[in-house]
């Protein structure tokens, strides 16, 4: 079944992509992807990214590169300083001497977040995009970190499976003088390929075959001569006819200008632009969040900030359309026929006019999901802008992986090996290539060492025995899984698909292995049995405690209840000393006035006392007098007695008598 990704259609014919693919899903090995240009090394990737399961975090060695490869960068995933490290590198040891003072070690280097450990740790898949600018030292560097962090020394990248994807006969990675003075004892080359964890640890070299940028032949076999630098005179002859003086790039033929250096590019757009008597209107873009900055502090991003144009601007579509039409791709040339507050519309070669839509670009960093144990992308900035660029000319470096129709090469000043074929597979047909000055063979420059590392490449014969040798080691490696995690149906599943590939079981190695494995099932049944019996124990004592807990928060609280009714009894007591202490203190001054007022009782009977003897008689007299007044009352009372009970008639007729 035909897969289609980013508007290409890979079949089952496309062999060598099948292969890598197969590599990539089926087993752990370390891959080298090349391929010419056009050939679909970034559609692979984005096949990669969309279908793999394993945890994969994909770099690239510039910002703009690991935008359109939907990844970071190099440096900021690692956190890796700037400039060269050496083998010996003090900042890449695990520990210090025990005499030394200096305590630089590859730990206070490179200080992970623990978020950041987990990634490194849990990492399967790790896909490097334009491996051609990637220095030597720096992927040693990638290596020795993965196998620190990871725990496993003894594997290249710490058992982390890594895809290398570029072209070698492109751009060479950037290595100035200085840095070269330094890696140069150490290092054959600048090259990736001269790293030492790949000389100890030769990857799987697939190259692809299937060309879809290109569709004559005779123009791709002569980019093939050039790329290798084995080009006939005959053919460069062929090539120079492509020179034409009297071509005018002022026509409308949207041909964009390929130059050598930044200078000359940005002059020929500046003028070019101010040519034009058009209204220049300035498009502003939009940053959140966080975008990554160059040495200078400006911005690294697919195109400016703030977008000048004028109609009649020759532009440059920097992404792909995912309509239902596709009716423009990235690299397209077209010319700006309007422009209005919140509207461009660029009309094409063929006269197809486009209405451009504004675009996000993505800064992505990637999280480790605890919960979900797996490898996130976060969007920790976007920036968004019209996907345009002014494109009367732009530098060969920035064309790498681009493709235009019609190309003006300016190639009299190439310095670089791999320019001069990276500008010239740009162009989709040898009619659409124009040269502006001719090509001397001094300029097709191709390194030895690339020309060397590519006859490594894998023969198909080996290609299949190394994929079923990978597939075994893979399944193998999923039977220990599953065996460490006691799945063992699992394990027996994948054991059975290991076997397929490669029959290991009469082996020395798989019986030590077996009874290595047998051994440790056994110390973990046993173990199992012993932590059964320590857990049913533990269960034991929890209820015992429980019962117990239970026991004491009741006894707990009639304590409290108890406690509460003292509280309101001590209460109502030290009320009741409150209102004694206040009565005795009315009592206290009750028993004050008392008392003065017995001093004064005293002075007042020892005044009677004086005067007892003179009033002795007349009480004498009085009481006297007060007994006879006593008996005069008592027959009063007999009289009034007798009075009240005689009866009304009878008193009436007492008074007739």
């Amino acid at each position: 079944m035909a897969v289609t990704i980013d508007n290409i259609e890979l079949d089952e014919t496309n062999v060598e992509f099948n292969y890598a693919s197969d590599f990539v899903r089926h087993t752990d090995r370390l891959v080298y992807l090349t391929g010419k240009a056009g050939t679909g090394k970034t559609t692979f990737l984005k096949y990669l990214k969309e279908t793999s399961t394993k945890n994969v975090v994909i770099l690239a060695p510039t910002g703009v590169a690991a935008i359109n490869a939907g990844g970071q960068t190099i440096h900021s995933f690692f956190q890796l300083p700037f400039g060269p490290f050496v083998i010996n590198d003090k900042r890449l040891r695990t520990s210090k001497d025990i005499n030394e003072t200096d305590e630089t070690t590859i730990y206070n280097t490179f200080q992970y977040r623990d978020d950041k450990r987990a990634i490194l740790e849990e990492l399967e898949l790790l896909i490097i995009d334009e491996i051609s600018m990637v220095r030597c030292d720096t992927l040693d560097v990638i290596d020795r970190i993965l196998r620190v962090f990871r725990k496993t020394p003894y594997l290249p990248f710490g058992g982390v499976q890594v895809i290398l994807i570029g072209d070698t006969f492109q751009l060479p990675p950037i290595a100035d003088l200085e840095q070269w003075e330094i890696l140069k004892d150490l290092y054959d080359s600048p090259f990736f390929f001269s790293s030492k964890v790949l000389k100890d640890n030769k990857p799987i070299y697939i190259e692809l075959k299937k060309i879809y940028r290109q569709k004559e032949h005779e123009f791709i076999d002569l980019l093939n001569k050039i790329r290798v630098n084995q080009i006939t005179d005959i053919e460069l002859n062929k090539l120079n006819q492509k020179y034409n003086p009297a071509f005018s790039d002022n026509g409308s033929d949207n041909h964009i200008i390929l130059s050598t250096t930044n200078a000359q590019v940005n002059q020929t757009n500046t003028t070019k632009l101010g040519d034009l008597k058009s209204e220049l209107k300035i498009f502003e873009g939009e940053i959140t969040g966080t975008f990554q900055k160059d040495i200078r502090g400006n911005y690294v991003l697919p195109t400016e900030l703030n977008l000048h144009l004028k109609v009649g601007a020759q532009v440059m579509i920097l992404k792909n359309d995912t309509g239902e039409f596709k009716r423009y791709f990235n690299g397209k040339i077209g010319k700006v026929s309007s422009l209005d507050k919140d509207k461009i519309i660029v009309e094409f070669y063929n006269q197809q006019k486009v209405q451009i839509e504004k675009v996000s670009w993505n800064n992505v960093q990637y999280t480790w999901n605890q919960e979900k144990r797996k490898v996130e992308e976060k969007i920790i900035g976007t920036f968004t802008q019209y996907p345009l660029r002014l494109a009367w000319a732009i530098t060969v470096h920035k064309s790498q992986g681009l493709t235009f129709e019609n190309v003006y090469a300016d190639l009299g000043s190439a310095f670089e090996d791999g320019q001069v074929y990276v500008a010239l597979s740009r162009c989709t047909s040898y009619n659409g290539l124009i040269l502006k000055s001719q090509i001397h063979r001094s300029k097709i420059k191709t390194n030895p060492k690339v020309i060397e590392f590519a006859k490594t490449e894998t023969p198909s014969t080996l290609i299949v025995q190394e994929l079923n040798s990978g597939r075994a080691d893979f399944y193998y490696k999923k039977v220990r899984e599953e065996i460490k995690a006691l799945n063992f149906a699992n394990a027996y599943d994948n054991f059975v698909k290991a076997v397929k590939f490669r029959n290991d079981i009469e082996t020395d190695l798989f019986k030590t292995y077996f009874t290595i494995s047998a051994e440790r099932l056994s110390s973990h049944i046993n173990k199992y049995k012993s932590e059964k019996r320590q857990n049913q124990l533990i269960k034991a004592t929890q209820t015992y405690l429980q019962s117990r807990i239970s026991e004491l928060e009741h006894i707990n609280q009639k304590l409290t209840e108890k406690s509460h009714q003292q509280n309101n009894a001590v209460k109502t007591l030290l009320d009741q000393i409150s209102n004694l202490e206040k009565y005795v203190s009315e009592l206290q001054k009750e028993k004050n006035i008392l008392i003065l007022k017995n001093n004064g009782l005293n002075t007042e009977i020892s005044e009677v006392k004086s005067n007892h003897f003179e009033s002795g008689a007349k009480i004498k007299e009085l009481e006297d007098k007060s007994i006879a007044e006593k008996n005069l009352t008592r027959k009063l009372m007999t009289r009034i007695q007798e009075l009240e009970n005689r009866k009304w008639y009878e008193v009436l007729l007492s008074r007739k008598k």
